[in-house]
């Protein structure tokens, strides 16, 4: 009898003819979120026209040789694409074009993850682990969430894990260590403008002694933690004006980053941010996708309790909570349901 951690498992990637599905694929498939033990089928699943491209992105996946990679499903047919997966990583959302709205964007997708929460609910596992990365996200988590009722709601979020990944990035560039000597990066809220990336607790190691960053850095951390979250707010708006489109790999890399802690765990003492179901805390509205620092073990997340609150960052977190609420009601009028 083979062990749990050998069984195989169906992971789904929807909107696999985009750029971040096209990273996402072969780093999932290389073990980059499951582990390099964990055998798998990929489910690539788009919209008919984006047939071809899908297959190439098949073709290339077989080419890679890849040892924990069995099948490759490309499909168009909601019913095979949801068949049984374990793992759904949800990108099959419009984009937000030049001049749109924050809530034009939002209904353009409700329906469709509300269609996609009712393919979960109808074909998935119950125990299946959702990640949605379409815009707005935490919202369309929420929405999507709301239509698959028998799968845990602890099993859904976002990538928040890109905004930290960002601010890390940003901290380990500035002070010229490694990302890996970063830890305890804060992300609250929303992805959107009003995030809150914290650095107030976060610690770095440098020339091998541990530091808290406010105490390494000394007076100069009030300027640091401005131009942090507005370095981390404006990134994705960065890459799109030097690109041309948005952020690709470095997204897939931080699903894999994402969906690796949620599985494996944190180390003790280290947290990172997961979009969750609010519970309330920290005076955040219940029920709503909210970005909290947590803790993971044994699959089980945990939002850590007992951080100190500023008052700078108790107004962020509030604007940020009174947005996730207002985009959360649009969600619910545009598809004609009622607001509980």
């Amino acid at each position: 009898m083979t062990s749990k951690e050998e069984q195989l498992i169906r992971v789904l990637i929807s909107g696999a003819a985009g750029q971040v599905a096209y990273s996402l694929a072969g780093l999932v498939a290389h073990g980059m979120a499951f582990g390099l033990k964990q055998p798998m089928i990929l489910h690539l699943f788009d919209l008919p026209l984006e047939t071809g491209k899908m297959e190439g992105l098949r073709m290339e996946l077989i080419d890679s040789a890849l040892p924990l990679l069995r099948d490759v499903i490309v499909t168009s047919d909601p019913v095979v694409a949801f068949q049984d997966i374990s793992v759904a990583f949800l990108m099959g959302g419009k984009r937000r074009q030049p001049g749109m709205k924050r809530y034009e964007l939002i209904a353009n997708n409700c329906r469709i993850f509300k269609d996609q929460g009712l393919c979960l609910e109808a074909f998935a596992r119950k125990d299946c682990k959702v990640v949605v990365l379409a815009e707005p996200c935490n919202t369309m988590c929420y929405i999507c969430a709301e239509h698959a009722p028998s799968i845990p709601r602890e099993n859904f979020t976002t990538n928040a894990r890109l905004d930290y990944n960002r601010a890390v990035g940003y901290i380990a560039s500035n002070l010229k260590i490694s990302a890996a000597n970063v830890k305890n990066m804060i992300i609250w809220g929303n992805h959107s403008d009003s995030m809150h990336p914290d650095c107030s607790i976060a610690s770095v190691v440098v020339n091998n002694k541990s530091h808290r960053l406010s105490e390494y850095l000394g007076d100069e951390m009030a300027v640091f933690k401005t131009q942090l979250a507005e370095a981390v707010i404006k990134r994705g708006a960065e890459i799109i004006g030097a690109r041309g489109m948005s952020s690709g790999w470095s997204a897939a890399k931080a699903l894999c980053d994402q969906m690796r802690d949620w599985i494996a765990g944190t180390p003790q003492g280290v947290m990172v941010p997961m979009t969750v179901a609010s519970d309330g805390s920290y005076g955040t509205p219940k029920e709503i996708f909210f970005t909290f620092p947590v803790e993971v073990q044994r699959g089980k997340w945990n939002i850590v309790r007992g951080i100190k609150i500023d008052e700078m960052s108790r107004s962020k977190i509030d604007f940020s909570g009174k947005e996730l609420l207002q985009e959360k009601m649009a969600a619910v009028a545009e598809m004609g349901e009622s607001y509980n």
